[in-house]
């Protein structure tokens, strides 16, 4: 389905993909300011508890951090396909929650959102404060935090196969901030606690993976930094944000079986460049039997994609 301005299924009549990126855009560029001004508190951005009676919960947990640039702004300009193309996934009992990151030093250093689906996705990402500034730069992130959140603060009484989909960049932290742990996140934790046991309660509860853009100089230590709590089985690499959505799909597809048609759907609406760049996105989440490492050393098979030959092509 093609992802122009006469997109119009069921609620989303009438979107037009261009006017929601101007919205988001013109949202963020006040958000931060208008936070301050209101005196918006780091502790009032994520509620103490989540719950969702979703089979299906889904989290999509961005970096918000300058170094993202369009990244969200994508990912909310094409709501609508993200709607659509979960429930080909899912089925319609799903629901995602939103999520956002930013650094220890930064004013909002975790943002969530309640799980919701359909028209409701854009009030929630509205709600985001994405902007200010943090400290120096140490090319890390608290995705850890995110991490500890999502471990210990949601309730999925009916849920089946959670999942749950980093987009970053940088590293992760060593060790959570305990202080920011109990303001921030609402857990209280009394001794030291490494990232890495962490990422390993966070998986107990959701599948979790990574879709990690470029960062300069630094992609082969923060991609092997990421590998060793996700395995490579878990991890794609995305040069830029116009094709965050479509491996996000990818993941899904992985998730319940349905790699086929996943390829059918991409290849009848991209070109040949686009497809291109999604496959060799997720080579190693749709990766021929080979052998990568899984988080624990431990090398792993994978399910087949076929090959990227492209068919029919949307203007």
């Amino acid at each position: 389905m093609s992802e122009t301005a006469d997109y119009s299924p069921g609620d989303w009549k009438g979107y037009d993909f261009d006017a929601a990126r101007k919205t988001y855009d013109k949202h963020v560029g006040r958000a931060y300011d208008a936070a301050q001004a209101a005196n918006k508190k780091a502790k009032d951005m994520a509620p103490k508890k989540l719950k969702t009676d979703a089979k299906t919960p889904i989290v999509i947990l961005c970096d918000v951090t300058g170094s993202m640039g369009d990244w969200p702004a994508t990912i909310f300009s094409k709501l609508p396909y993200l709607d659509n193309e979960a429930k080909e996934y899912f089925g319609d009992d799903y629901e995602i929650s939103f999520a956002a990151t930013t650094d220890e030093d930064d004013s909002y250093p975790l943002q969530v959102r309640e799980f919701v689906k359909g028209r409701k996705m854009e009030e929630e990402l509205k709600q985001f404060i994405v902007g200010g500034g943090s400290g120096p730069v140490e090319v890390h992130e608290a995705y850890e935090l995110s991490a500890l959140y999502y471990a210990r603060n949601v309730e999925m009484p009916k849920a089946n196969k959670p999942l749950l989909i980093y987009i970053c960049d940088e590293h992760f932290h060593d060790h959570v901030n305990l202080e920011l742990a109990k303001k921030v996140a609402h857990v209280d934790v009394d001794d030291k606690l490494s990232s890495k046991k962490v990422f390993e309660e966070l998986k107990e509860k959701f599948s979790v993976y990574a879709i990690r853009k470029s960062y300069s100089g630094r992609d082969r230590e923060i991609t092997h930094q990421w590998a060793s709590v996700l395995g490579e089985d878990h991890m794609a690499e995305l040069p830029s944000a116009d094709r965050v959505v479509d491996v996000i799909f990818g993941i899904f597809a992985k998730e319940t079986g349905k790699i086929d048609y996943f390829k059918d759907e991409i290849e009848d609406r991209q070109r040949p460049d686009q497809v291109d760049t999604v496959y060799k996105s997720l080579k190693t989440i749709h990766a021929l039997p080979a052998e990568v490492k899984d988080s624990g050393g431990k090398s792993v098979l994978h399910t087949h994609m076929k090959g990227n030959k492209t068919k029919r092509l949307l203007p």
